[in-house]
């Protein structure tokens, strides 16, 4: 069919608007006769990013009306996960749950990128937030944060501290809590939180920062001592840990953020599906209960609220990160 024309030569506007609509409807069927949708972790098993997304994938299938796979890709702080969704057919069948870090670190500390995060993705939705605890292992003597940054501040280097990979949300918390105290800690990278977790049950490593779910039992059994949350307030399933605000660090907050991006060029009506049984789940009582009960505040944002956080900690970790390049 020949689209109308103006008198002035120029293309209808009504009919501009109803070729793209058609042009996007082969990729919107594709997606909602897909039997699956696989949604990529950055990280491996066991690690705050993985246990958020099998709770929300769990309740946005149902919303969805399609099966969604949860898929671990870790390696590169995320950059192998995220090369991948961005190559990914652009119809909805694969999405990311993207760490903040790698958008908003990774570029800061790579010599090379394999994507770009504000060009190569869709954004879709903002997903949960999960404070992060200070913990030490069994080696470490120190009974507060006081004492703690004491020792640190005594012998540089000493004290070793695990993260999930050189730019991971845990080595921030290590680099921040290093500019705060004037302190110079030992950093060990592993593959995923929960590995540098098991680091220091073990004594192999002294210290580790990690969302509250990862460390949240092993605090109350004793054989991790928690110094404080890196939060505003006091953890309601921690509250014997004390906040950073109210040990006069208030500076000293970070966490685990995650949201969903897809392909760059997935079509507008394909992303609002996604974004709606994703926000839809993450707004579901139960889903909140689950994230509520392992420390972690569901943000149930648009595309949109994600971005601009990604935009915001772009400019907060900036500096913090001059001079670190990832190994």
């Amino acid at each position: 069919m020949t689209a109308m024309r103006k008198p002035d030569g120029g293309v209808g506007r009504r009919a501009l608007l109803g070729a793209g609509a058609m042009l996007a409807l082969p990729a919107l069927a594709r997606a909602q006769d897909a039997r699956t949708v696989r949604l990529v972790v950055p990280f491996g098993p066991g690690g705050i990013t993985d246990l958020v997304s099998r709770v929300v994938a769990e309740r946005a299938a149902v919303a969805l009306g399609q099966t969604i796979v949860v898929e671990n890709r870790p390696g590169a702080n995320g950059n192998l996960a995220g090369e991948y969704v961005s190559r990914a057919p652009a119809d909805g069948s694969v999405v990311l749950m993207a760490s903040l870090a790698m958008f908003s670190v990774n570029p800061a500390i790579y010599a090379r990128m394999p994507y770009d995060a504000m060009r190569d993705f869709a954004f879709v939705a903002s997903v949960a937030s999960t404070p992060h605890i200070l913990v030490s292992g069994p080696k470490v003597t120190a009974p507060d944060l006081k004492a703690l940054t004491a020792a640190a501040k005594a012998q540089p280097e000493a004290l070793t501290f695990g993260t999930a990979g050189a730019g991971s949300s845990p080595h921030l918390t290590q680099l921040l809590f290093q500019q705060i105290t004037g302190s110079k800690l030992l950093e060990v990278h592993f593959r995923s939180g929960a590995a540098s977790v098991q680091s220091v049950l073990a004594g192999q490593v002294d210290l580790t920062a990690e969302a509250t779910p990862i460390v949240m039992e092993h605090v109350r059994a004793g054989t991790l001592r928690a110094h404080v949350a890196a939060a505003p307030e006091r953890i309601v399933l921690l509250p014997e840990v004390p906040s950073a605000a109210e040990l006069g660090i208030p500076s000293f907050e970070n966490g685990s953020v995650s949201g969903i991006v897809a392909p760059r060029d997935t079509p507008a009506p394909v992303v609002a599906r996604l974004a709606d049984a994703f926000i839809a789940a993450l707004r579901a009582p139960e889903t909140v209960q689950r994230l509520q009960q392992q420390g972690t505040v569901p943000l149930a944002g648009d595309g949109a609220a994600f971005r601009a956080v990604v935009e915001r900690e772009i400019a907060r970790w900036r500096p913090l990160l001059a001079g670190v390049t990832a190994s």
